[in-house]
């Protein structure tokens, strides 16, 4: 087992353990639990019910249907197709694209384009965990930044085509598709009648009403210097989703400095402020978004923003090991 698996597993283990400790022992209802590493990380989904085992496998299925669709590293997925195209020609694409590409640049102009879709070029320039301890030169980055513009995006929901208007844009999901493909597995979850359900994709936990003993979801907030601590906990009492982003979860070090997968858009490198961000609200698919685009802007500037947005409530983790939350967690948060 490679090291970032191992990483993956133990938060996985670590979630599942503050939620479903204790649940089994008091409900009736036996639970039907799957694990897959898909998305490139590990997801567990939990559901209680006589079709407990149907449901999960149909909910597996959208994390397959989303990472065939939007996976940006083969050359046949959709958004593949469309990278390819970028300054020749438009590309027709699956519904699901286009509204996570739209959702994504709605987001993006509330969220001082701290988010951006867009974002290909400077992952392929940096190659976090692909390149060693590569850290390109500004110079190098100032070239890439251009082709890095979501405005740009010409979206065409008619004729359900994508079009990227300069050679070398290239669309990257990964900041969406996750929490997108988690919303769907949940909405086939619900189809099948379940009432009690929990999804943990590696940091996005996502749930489907209360225990099977009828009290709220508790979650553990991972540490984000310690793969074992935790450093809040929470019920779900009225949210349904958590998601985190964190400089923890997939970045490499060079001269004692911590270079993460998490960039800002509009520099080029990695926010220096934060070590993680987790949202809690009712939509997974805007949680990876939120989380990303607040873990570029820092505290202060993100309370603001989160005023526009009622009843999405975020925690915040500083590089010195602050823990902060927004009024709504007051009192809410061990």
């Amino acid at each position: 087992m490679n090291k970032q698996l191992l990483k993956i597993t133990i938060l996985s283990i670590l979630v599942i353990t503050l939620i479903i400790s204790g649940c089994a022992q008091l409900s009736s209802e036996k639970p039907y639990k799957e694990s897959r590493f898909l998305m490139d990380t590990l997801i567990e989904i939990t559901a209680y019910g006589p079709q407990g085992q149907s449901a999960v496998k149909d909910a597996f299925s959208e994390f397959e249907r989303m990472y065939d669709l939007a996976n940006q590293y083969d050359p046949n997925s959709q958004v593949s197709k469309v990278n390819q195209a970028a300054g020749s020609n438009k590309v027709v694409v699956d519904d699901d694209i286009l509204d996570m590409v739209e959702e994504s640049c709605q987001l993006a102009d509330k969220l001082d384009g701290a988010f951006d879709v867009t974002i290909g070029p400077l992952v392929d320039l940096w190659g976090i965990g692909k390149k060693g301890e590569y850290v390109p030169a500004d110079s190098e980055i100032a070239n890439v930044l251009p082709l890095v513009n979501y405005k740009l995006i010409e979206l065409d929901k008619v004729n359900k085509t994508l079009y990227l208007p300069q050679k070398g844009m290239q669309l990257d999901l990964g900041g969406i598709a996750k929490g997108y493909a988690v919303d769907k597995a949940i909405a086939k979850l619900q189809a099948a009648g379940i009432k009690s359900a929990l999804i943990n994709a590696g940091g996005t936990v996502r749930v489907v009403g209360s225990r099977p003993d009828g009290k709220p979801w508790r979650i553990g907030v991972q540490d984000p210097r310690k793969a074992d601590g935790v450093s809040a906990k929470l019920e779900l009492a009225g949210w349904d989703a958590m998601e985190t982003s964190g400089d923890y979860q997939r970045f490499m070090m060079k001269d004692d400095v911590r270079y993460a997968h998490i960039f800002d858009p509009r520099t080029g490198k990695q926010p220096r402020d934060m070590a993680a961000v987790t949202m809690i609200m009712n939509n997974a698919s805007q949680g990876d978004v939120f989380s990303t685009a607040l873990f570029v802007l820092g505290v202060e500037r993100s309370m603001e923003l989160l005023k526009q947005f009622p009843g999405v409530e975020a925690i915040f983790i500083t590089l010195d090991g602050k823990v902060i939350t927004t009024p709504g967690l007051a009192g809410k948060v061990e």
